[in-house]
C-alpha cells in the first residue's frame, strides 16, 4: 500500500519538478533554492569529472598564465531564490622558485583573476580578484618532500548576484597578471574534465599579456572534448554557522604553536589572522584545506611587538566563523637569546561567530 501511495504522489508532481520538460535555460537543481545547498553551473554538469591535470601527472600545458586565458560560455542561469553568487575555478600545482629542485621553497608570486560578462568582452568592470598563487596547493617535487603539497581545490570569489544573467549567456574568463606565469613549469594548473558536449563553449586565448581579453578575437582557439574547471556557484540564504573550538597558542622564545578545530557543515578552508587593534585583521597563513589544523610561526616572524591572533574558517555556503582572539605579548629581548617556554594561551573553548 505504501508503494502505491508513493507512486501516486510522484505521478501527481509536475514533470518540471524533476527537470523534465523545462526550457534549457531554466534547468538546474529543482529544489536548490528551497534547501540550504549551493547550486553549481559549469561546462560539465558533474563537477567530479574535473580531476585531470591539476592533481599531478601529465599537465597538457593547461596552466593559468600571463599569456594564457581560459574562457567558457554558460547558458542563462536561474538566479531566483538565491542570495549570493560566486565564480571560481579548480586550481593546483603552484610552483616554488627553484622547482623542480628543493633549495628555494618560496612560492612564485602571482595574482589570478576572473571576469564575468554576458558577451565575450571583458574589462575592469567585469574583473574580480580570485587568489594569490601562494595560497594554492603546491606542485610536488620529484625527489624531495615539501610543505603545502595537496590536491587541486575549488577557489571562489563573490560577485554581485545581478552580474549573473538569467536571460542571457554568461561568459567567464580566467588568467593571471604575473609575468612569471608563461609556462607550465612556473605556473599553477587548472583542472580539466572530459565532456561529450559537441558545441563550442570553451576557448583558450594565448594573445593576452596580463589582462583580460577584449575586442575581436577573444574566442581564439575552441576547445573540444576537454573543458576547464570554471564554474558559477549560487548560494541560498541560510542560517548555518561556523564555530572555532579549542583555539590555543603555545608560546616559547623560539616559536608560536597554534592549533584549533573548525565545526560546521562542509568546512572548505581555515586560516589564521593577526591584528594590532582588534579592528583591522590580516590573514597571515595560506589556506588550510584539511583538519586537523596546526600551524607554527617563528617567535618574531609576525611581529616583535604585542599583537592579537585569531583563527577563522569558511564553509561551502560561504559562512565564515572566527575564534576569540588571543593576546600574544611582545617578545622579550632576553627570551630571543635564551629559550624559556611559557604556558599555552587560550582556554580551549573559543567560539566562532558567523559573518
Amino acid at each position: 500500500m505504501r508503494q502505491i501511495l508513493l507512486a501516486a504522489a510522484l505521478a501527481a508532481l509536475p514533470a518540471a519538478a524533476f527537470g523534465q520538460g523545462a526550457p534549457e535555460a531554466e534547468k538546474g537543481p529543482a529544489f536548490a533554492a528551497k534547501s540550504p545547498v549551493p547550486a553549481y553551473f559549469a561546462p560539465e554538469a558533474n563537477l567530479g569529472k574535473f580531476y585531470m591535470y591539476a592533481d599531478g601527472g601529465f599537465h597538457a600545458d593547461w596552466y593559468v598564465g600571463y599569456n594564457n586565458c581560459w574562457v567558457i560560455k554558460l547558458p542563462p542561469i536561474p538566479t531566483g531564490g538565491y542570495a549570493k553568487a560566486f565564480i571560481g575555478a579548480k586550481l593546483g600545482r603552484a610552483k616554488i622558485k627553484s622547482w623542480p629542485d628543493p633549495w628555494d621553497t618560496t612560492p612564485i608570486p602571482g595574482k589570478i583573476y576572473m571576469a564575468l560578462n554576458q558577451t565575450p568582452a571583458f574589462n575592469s568592470d567585469h574583473t574580480y580578484f580570485l587568489v594569490e598563487a601562494a595560497d594554492l596547493p603546491r606542485e610536488p617535487l620529484p625527489n624531495d618532500s615539501m610543505d603545502g603539497v595537496d590536491s587541486a581545490r575549488w577557489i571562489w570569489t563573490e560577485v554581485p548576484l545581478s552580474r549573473v544573467s538569467a536571460d542571457k549567456e554568461n561568459y567567464l574568463a580566467l588568467w593571471s597578471s604575473s609575468r612569471y606565469f608563461t609556462s607550465a613549469s612556473s605556473s599553477p594548473v587548472i583542472a580539466a574534465g572530459q565532456s561529450s558536449y559537441e558545441g563550442e563553449n570553451a576557448w583558450l586565448n594565448r594573445s593576452i599579456k596580463g589582462n583580460a581579453p577584449s575586442g575581436e578575437g577573444v574566442l581564439e582557439t575552441p576547445i573540444s572534448g576537454m573543458k576547464p574547471a570554471i564554474a558559477v556557484k549560487l548560494v541560498p540564504a541560510n542560517e548555518y554557522k561556523v564555530f572555532i573550538k579549542g583555539f590555543s597558542a603555545g608560546l616559547s622564545s623560539d616559536e608560536i604553536n597554534v592549533s584549533f578545530t573548525a565545526i560546521g557543515e562542509d568546512i572548505r578552508a581555515a586560516w589564521l589572522e593577526i591584528s594590532y587593534d582588534k579592528f583591522d585583521w590580516q590573514r597571515v597563513t595560506r589556506y588550510m584545506y584539511k583538519a586537523p589544523y596546526f600551524w607554527t610561526f617563528g617567535r618574531t616572524e609576525l611581529s616583535k611587538d604585542m599583537f592579537y591572533l585569531r583563527a577563522a574558517a569558511v564553509d561551502n555556503l560561504e559562512n565564515t566563523g572566527y575564534s576569540k582572539e588571543i593576546t600574544v605579548p611582545a617578545a622579550p629581548a632576553a627570551a630571543r637569546q635564551q629559550p624559556q617556554p611559557s604556558p599555552a594561551a587560550g582556554d580551549g573553548q573559543d567560539e566562532g561567530q558567523d559573518e
